[in-house]
Parts: structure tokens; C-alpha cells; sequence
């Protein structure tokens, strides 16, 4: 498949179902504003945020604690820390193709919008509940020295290692019964996840995540496998031109700023707008100036 700039909802359909799913996959897909230069990393390894990781985990539950209750996994912590805005280890991705379309096509209406479409092998899509889910997360709470090409090669040792010992520690506060033999290379992974559908804005968006192991060290993350990535970076590419129109477009099969965010502070300035005739008039002028 070669670039492909969209204007339609019916364009993107019609792309899409011009990509054959993989074998033994499942389909998911981002869709983001701006497609210059974009990288598939999470929000903590932006702006050197990742040496602040632990604090600003801990921070968060110091100052809110009753959004944290203790029969919340950690991997809970991070989903609901990436819900408020915070950074994190986690990356949104949707099954819902309509959904990433709209965000790919919210903000930034002339700058090029982007879906990136992932066929992830069954094997690599876990459930919130997994181990190597909660091992991955809790990498999180280890300080940013946190180095793997420090720690001994062979599995008994490694296991033995304080460092390791300290994140398996931190895991059993979630899971006391976890075994104590941690997988070298578990922690250099990255895996889908599907999250509990007990927040209303991930169950209206299809939403998963994708968590990030590191690359070594804490420094760095671990990659997205390109094997992955049908279309986006560093390969053929779904982007999108006439925001505003497919916008509009895609109220009509019930994709909306209102749908995709039901919480009342979202919904505040529909709310508002629904009612202020000024605010309407500005909105006609601009859609007359798209047209």
C-alpha cells in the first residue's frame, strides 16, 4: 500500500478494507494530529520526563489517595494517571477504527493527521490481570539507574539480584501470590493490554493500551515491534487532510467529541455551546470559510 491522503470517512473505509488483517492477529489503531516526525513513545520518555517517573507516580497518590484505592493494580494506577493527563509508560490504541479517525482529526486542523493501523499477534495482547503485564508496569516504581546490562545473565542470579528482588517486592503489593522468577527478557517488552471497561471513556472509545518495557536501561523503552505497524511511521501511511469535514462526517455515525468523552467537565463546553447563539454564529462563519 503506497501514502494515502484522506478527505472522506468513505476514503478511509475504503483503505482500510484494502488492508488484508494478519494471520493470528488483532487489530488495533492510533490516530494522532500531527503526523511530522512522530515516534510510537509513550508520554514519560517525552521531555526527560522518565527520570521523574517515581515521583510523579507517588506524587499523584500522595495528593489524591481516594483515587487510588488499595485493591487497584498498579497497572490500574497508570491507566487512571493516563486518563487525567499525566505521563506515563502506556500509549492509547483503540479497536475501533472510527474512533482513532476522530482523533486523528480533533486537534490541528491544517496540519496532516495520521491513523496508524497495528496487527498484533494474539499472543501479545494480554488482559490487565497478567503477570508480565505487572511486571512491565511496575518497572514505574524502580529508579531511573535501573539498568538490566548491569544485572547478571544467568535466570537464578538474576532473580537473585537486589534490584530485582525490590521490583518483585513492588509487585506482590498487587499480586502476593507472584512467583519469584522474573524473565529477563519480559522486561524489554511491549505489550497490548485490554483494560478493565469500568471507565466510562475507555469502554466508549474501544480503548487498550500498549505498555512499555525498557530498552536496557530505565532510560530508554523498549521498541514497538515493526512487524506490527501495517501502516505508520517508517512505512506506508493513512493521513488526512480536511479535518473539519470528516469531522462532521463522522457525527453522523455517532463519533463526537460528546461521544468518545461522556464525563460532565467534556461535556461542559458542548453543553455550553449548544445554548450560546454567539458561539454558533462563530461556528458557521468558520464552516463557511472551510466550504
Amino acid at each position: 500500500m503506497h501514502d494515502k491522503r484522506i478527505k472522506t470517512v468513505a476514503e478511509f473505509a475504503d483503505a482500510l478494507s484494502r488492508i488484508p488483517l494478519k494471520k493470528e492477529c488483532i487489530r488495533f489503531f492510533r490516530g494522532h494530529a500531527d503526523s511530522r516526525g512522530y515516534k510510537l513513545r509513550p508520554s514519560i520518555y517525552r521531555k526527560s520526563l522518565i527520570k521523574h517517573e517515581e515521583s510523579i507516580v507517588s506524587e499523584a497518590v500522595v495528593r489524591c489517595p481516594a483515587d487510588f484505592p488499595k485493591d487497584l493494580s498498579f497497572f490500574e494506577h497508570l491507566v487512571k494517571l493516563q486518563h487525567y493527563g499525566l505521563p506515563t509508560r502506556l500509549l492509547d490504541v483503540t479497536s475501533n477504527a472510527l474512533a482513532a479517525l476522530y482523533f486523528a482529526c480533533r486537534e490541528k486542523e491544517r496540519t496532516l493527521g495520521e491513523v496508524i493501523v497495528f496487527d498484533i499477534p494474539k499472543e501479545e495482547v494480554k488482559y490487565y490481570s497478567s503477570d508480565t503485564v505487572a511486571v512491565i508496569a511496575n518497572i514505574a516504581r524502580r529508579p531511573v539507574t535501573f539498568d538490566l546490562t548491569r544485572l547478571p545473565t544467568k535466570k537464578e542470579d538474576f532473580n537473585d539480584d537486589d534490584e530485582i528482588r525490590r521490583l518483585i517486592h513492588d509487585i506482590r503489593q498487587d499480586k502476593p501470590s507472584f512467583s519469584p522468577n522474573i524473565k529477563r527478557e519480559d522486561l524489554s517488552r511491549v505489550l497490548c493490554v485490554r483494560a478493565k471497561l469500568d471507565n466510562a471513556r475507555i469502554a466508549r472509545q474501544d480503548g487498550a493500551f500498549l505498555i512499555f518495557g525498557i530498552g536496557g536501561k530505565k532510560r530508554e523503552h523498549a521498541g514497538v515491534p515493526s512487524e506490527w505497524v501495517v501502516c505508520g511511521p517508517g512505512g506506508p501511511s493513512i493521513s488526512f487532510t480536511s479535518k473539519h469535514r470528516i469531522k462532521r462526517e463522522l457525527e453522523q455515525f455517532g463519533i463526537s467529541e460528546q461521544t468518545l468523552f461522556p464525563e460532565l467537565e467534556s461535556q461542559a463546553k458542548s453543553i455550553v455551546a449548544k445554548f450560546n447563539p454567539k458561539y454558533q454564529r462563530v461556528i458557521r462563519l468558520k464552516r463557511r470559510r472551510r466550504l
